[in-house]
């Protein structure tokens, strides 16, 4: 495992401790758990006695988070990611219940739960999903209503990783109907709902793609009375808590592929340099050496964005487009690198005496759990086009008098005053000439025009009316994006203004 300059003593050391013991305990637990279909019991105690479920945790509350944080967790989550069910063993309670405690959890709660939490008398987990419910979470319908000093808790819950063996529930449950309350994200709320409490049970055990042995449950909540001390964040804050903790929790789930992807290159090297075909290796073979270089070049590429995100996280930034990018790019690349494998591994990588085909099954799973592929290419993309929104800004172009081409202006024109609704046509002409085939935003059409919103959009109307220019309307009937009709260019300009013939066409082949 390489080490990154950034990287300080303490997770250097934390990092050779956890190679040498993944390689020679959690492993051989892992996979005969695998096998077995057994929850990693022992490997969990294991990891308890040594302090790894605190990485995160502050050490008033006996964790070890200024020596290790954030990147810590991800070298531990990177190691334990190459022992089967251990990696989602320990994933899971890290992130489920710890990481919302210690963000938004009260003094009294953080003393009742984390130093247990750090040492793994007590394992948490995230109880989110619902039958009705995935990734459009804020629909959800499990219901929480209070009465006196406690709540009562109705619903259903599906897919919670971890239940089963989890102490500490994450739950986010419905306590507002309120229409306002809906629209504002103030109708959910966050609370520790805990094994044990009667009326909490689980419906069923399910049988999964990949993570076999770990509880994968449906769970339900039959009249749950949970105490209100057991709420995180207060009432009808639960939709922050949630987002508030999510970046980090996205960037550890992102981890432990790295440590599937290495398991899978170095069952396929060890096949290509040993196995003998038409006489020679099979890694004598340009294209399994192809495949072996692009295998590394997107292992390197995806550990070094999770641990430059995990290094921000721990720098106290926010890091939303950087956890989503780690978890989409680590969880798409360990799948791609698991299959080839496999692939470079023929038979045997099908076989279930190696890992690697059930490591593709549990790189597999990674696409849907913790957020799936396409919700994290939806949430890059909105938070993307708000953080990178001036970066992005196309730059103003105008014709050159000289090329009589449109190419950047470098600074804005002088904005001219609007007499009639003929000044505005002859700006809609130019961006013809300039951006053929797109349309204007009122924003464009102001930074050429000294005009009121108010003043723009009545000359707007009046050119539309005669048949100038066309208006495009949003759903709220408001205009977002204007043009010149093909009679409104003629009516601007004569035919010669738009003329553009390069110097090379011959004369005689134009009319």
């Amino acid at each position: 495992m390489q080490d990154y300059p950034w990287w300080n003593d303490s997770q250097r050391e934390l990092m050779k401790e956890a190679q040498k013991f993944t390689d020679e305990v959690l492993i051989p637990i892992g996979e005969k758990c695998v096998h077995k279909k057994e929850y990693p019991w022992e490997a969990v105690r294991l990891i308890g006695e040594k302090g790894w479920y605190g990485a995160t945790i502050s050490e008033e509350y006996g964790g070890h988070q200024k020596e290790w944080g954030v990147t810590g967790a991800c070298i531990l989550c990177e190691e334990v990611g190459r022992a089967g069910t251990v990696a989602s063993a320990y994933t899971t309670s890290i992130i489920g219940a710890t990481q919302q405690i210690l963000h938004d959890g009260t003094e009294e709660q953080k003393q009742r739960w984390l130093p247990k939490l750090a040492k793994a008398e007590l394992l948490g987990c995230i109880t989110m999903t619902e039958p009705y419910a995935g990734s459009d979470i804020a629909s959800l319908e499990t219901t929480a209503v209070r009465q006196g000093d406690h709540y009562i808790v109705n619903g259903i819950k599906r897919f919670q990783t971890g239940a089963g063996a989890a102490d500490l529930y994450m739950a986010y449950v419905k306590t507002s109907e309120d229409p306002g309350d809906r629209k504002s994200y103030r109708h959910l709320t966050g609370m520790i709902i805990e094994k044990g409490m009667p009326g909490f049970s689980i419906e069923r055990v399910n049988d999964w793609c990949g993570s076999a042995g770990m509880y994968n449950c449906y769970l339900r909540f039959d009249s749950v009375k949970v105490p209100v001390e057991n709420v995180i964040g207060g009432e009808g804050n639960g939709w922050q808590v949630m987002m508030r903790g999510l970046n980090v929790e996205r960037v550890l789930s992102a981890a432990a592929p790295l440590g599937g992807m290495r398991e899978a290159m170095r069952y396929a090297r060890q096949h290509l340099e040993r196995r003998i075909q038409f006489g020679q290796t099979t890694g004598s073979i340009s294209i399994n050496q192809f495949k072996l270089a692009d295998m590394y070049s997107k292992f390197q590429l995806t550990r070094l964005l999770l641990y430059y995100a995990a290094y921000c996280a721990d720098l106290g930034r926010d890091v939303p487009i950087e956890a989503g990018l780690a978890k989409l790019f680590c969880t798409e690349a360990g799948f791609e690198i698991a299959a080839e494998a496999v692939q470079c591994m023929g038979g045997n990588g099908v076989m279930q005496i190696y890992p690697v085909e059930r490591i593709m099954r549990d790189m597999k799973l990674n696409h849907i759990a913790a957020g799936t592929s396409e919700v994290m290419r939806l949430l890059i993309y909105r938070m993307g086009s708000g953080i990178f929104a001036e970066d992005l800004k196309a730059p103003i172009r105008m014709i050159d008098h000289e090329l009589n081409i449109p190419i950047p202006a470098g600074k804005p024109p002088a904005p001219t005053a609007v007499k009639d609704e003929m000044d505005v046509l002859k700006v809609l002409a130019e961006n013809y000439r300039v951006n053929p085939g797109l349309h204007m935003t009122i924003t464009d059409m102001k930074q050429f025009l000294t005009v009121s919103d108010e003043d723009l959009l009545n000359y707007l109307n009046i050119l539309e009316e005669r048949g100038l220019a066309s208006q495009w309307r949003n759903r709220k009937g408001q205009v977002e994006l204007v043009k010149a009709t093909l009679t409104g260019i003629k009516e601007a300009n004569p035919p010669e203004y738009y003329r553009h013939i390069p110097s090379w066409v011959k004369p005689e082949d134009i009319f």
